[in-house]
């Protein structure tokens, strides 16, 4: 019986093993280190920038291989603005994220390389870390008070057995131990108010299963803002909520990004909420970024063929047909990524170029990049 994929051979399933393991105890060593802070301060190549990803790649190491999560990502977050990252699930938007964040879940999942360049701020001013650079213990400077995050589900990130409030009170006991249970109990209502809860004194009470899915949401944004952080990074913040609770919880991620001064780093696979979200996009596919620019640029000139893809495969009102346009093909394998293009199997304008080298980043125009044989030309590198 002919088979489609490749089995590995006892011989060949050890060897990945040993080099994995190799490669995990260097990088865990690395991530548990101790140092002096100085070995991840940097300097960010734009001061209008708060996040600054640079040639990221995550991996995920198992026994069939190297999964390329994250293969050499690049995008920039500008202070005040809030950065749409859009793609099919599986395309690394969340690994992205959780990389920022220094969440990946080790040995298996590592940082392998790259840069991400945050510019925080404390007592004595600001300071520009390289967060893949930063030993895990000293990772508590920025995360969860200068970098915060809204998860995906409401439904299942509060702990059950636990109150609002007594979720709420950790917050401010971690990044403020001096707190006393008044203030942080004054603090988690105060957040409870700036997210519109009506009643915080109740809800502050309450368990989480006493709860809709819209509240839950609303606490979990509540718990990031918590610490006042200057980037707000919402993974799929209106997951397996109506379309009604949506649209509130877009308003009030909209509102609080202007009360706070603060950017965003929003993560979703809905055009639409990037659309009226977002100002700036990234796009990407199977780990890489493909095209990124002003949110009107992408939408009114989008020009990879993946994106002209996503648009056409969202309904409209005035759309002709009951048949939605779909894709063709499948993702390649993240464990033997090609050299060429990942989407020239699937790509309707497939040329010659397209089984070369992996296509290079072009400016198409200002702010506006592309990584496509298809424009460029003696300038694509």
């Amino acid at each position: 019986m002919s088979k489609s994929y490749n089995r590995l051979t006892g011989k060949e399933v050890r060897a990945i093993a040993k080099e994995n393991k190799r490669i995990m105890k260097s990088l865990e060593a690395y991530k548990n280190r101790k140092c002096d802070e100085s070995e991840y301060l940097t300097t960010m190549k734009s001061d209008s920038n708060i996040l600054e990803i640079e040639d990221l790649h995550s991996y995920f190491f198992t026994e069939q291989g190297t999964v390329k999560a994250v293969n050499g990502v690049s995008f920039d977050i500008p202070k005040y603005s809030t950065v749409g990252i859009v793609g099919e699930s599986g395309c690394g938007k969340s690994v992205t994220s959780m990389s920022v964040m220094r969440l990946l879940q080790g040995p298996t999942g590592q940082i392998y390389s790259g840069e991400i360049r945050f510019n925080a701020k404390d007592e004595s001013g600001e300071k520009v870390y390289d967060i893949a650079k930063m030993p895990i213990r000293d990772i508590h400077k920025i995360r969860g008070n200068q970098i915060a995050m809204i998860f995906q589900e409401p439904m299942t990130s509060l702990n059950p057995v636990f109150t609002i409030g007594q979720q709420l009170d950790e917050v401010t006991f971690i990044h403020n131990p001096k707190a006393t249970k008044e203030e942080a109990k004054a603090k988690s209502i105060e957040m409870l108010n700036l997210v519109g809860i009506a009643i915080p004194e109740r809800v502050y009470d309450s368990f989480p299963h006493e709860l809709s899915g819209g509240m839950r949401q609303r606490v979990m944004i509540s718990m990031a803002l918590a610490a006042d952080p200057r980037l707000i990074i919402a993974d799929e913040p209106t997951t397996a909520l109506d379309v009604t609770i949506q649209a509130q919880i877009l308003d009030l991620l909209r509102d609080l990004k202007d009360k706070i001064d603060g950017s965003i780093m929003l993560i979703t696979h809905d055009l639409g909420i990037i659309a009226e979200m977002a100002d700036y996009v990234v796009v990407m596919y199977a780990g890489r970024v493909i095209e990124k620019g002003p949110v009107r640029e992408i939408f009114h000139n989008p020009l990879h063929p993946y994106t002209i893809g996503l648009q056409k495969s969202k309904p409209t009102l005035d759309s002709s047909s009951d048949t939605l346009f779909n894709i063709p093909g499948n993702v390649p394998n993240p464990i033997n990524m090609p050299n060429h293009c990942y989407f020239k199997e699937r790509c309707s304008r497939c040329t010659s170029k397209c089984s070369g080298d992996y296509p290079g980043m072009v400016e198409v125009s200002p702010n506006h990049f592309v990584a496509c044989h298809l424009y460029g030309g003696e300038n694509n590198d």
